[in-house]
């Protein structure tokens, strides 16, 4: 298989799951945002931030863009990452990240955290095609 179609796939994968977490994420924001108090911040952010994953994972379907739209693309994957480390961390806790690393229920882990780390594999690859594609268009 080709390195574009396993990259859709891969993402295809991780955006089935990832949808209801984007809807429960915008409708988590409309509550905040209707009752907003400042130690909801954090929250709110790292709701955000998925948003912008999520979003990432969309832009990750076109593939063969221009040096600017992947490293756009790489910034919002980046930032969903951001935002399920700082969800667990803020919301869960020890007990989410121990959730995480014990791997108990693993079909539920595989729904929860298998889009995270399909977003981080789709990071590290597009880290690299970003850097070939600065190297090539530098030199």
């Amino acid at each position: 298989m080709k390195r574009e179609t396993i990259n859709i796939l891969l993402t295809i994968i991780a955006i089935i799951p990832s949808t209801f977490f984007m809807f429960i994420s915008v409708y988590g924001i409309i509550n905040i945002l209707s009752r907003f108090d400042i130690k909801d911040s954090l929250l709110l952010s790292s709701m955000l931030f998925g948003i912008f994953g999520y979003v990432g994972l969309l832009m990750n379907l076109k593939q063969n863009k221009e040096i600017k739209n992947e490293l756009l693309n790489f910034v919002f994957l980046s930032l969903g990452i951001i935002g399920f480390v700082m969800f667990n961390s803020f919301e869960g806790g020890t007990k989410a990240w121990k959730w995480i690393f014990t791997i108990e229920e693993p079909d539920e882990w595989l729904i929860f955290v298998g889009p995270i780390l399909i977003t981080i594999l789709i990071t590290i690859m597009k880290g690299k095609r970003l850097t070939t594609m600065y190297k090539n268009n530098k030199g």
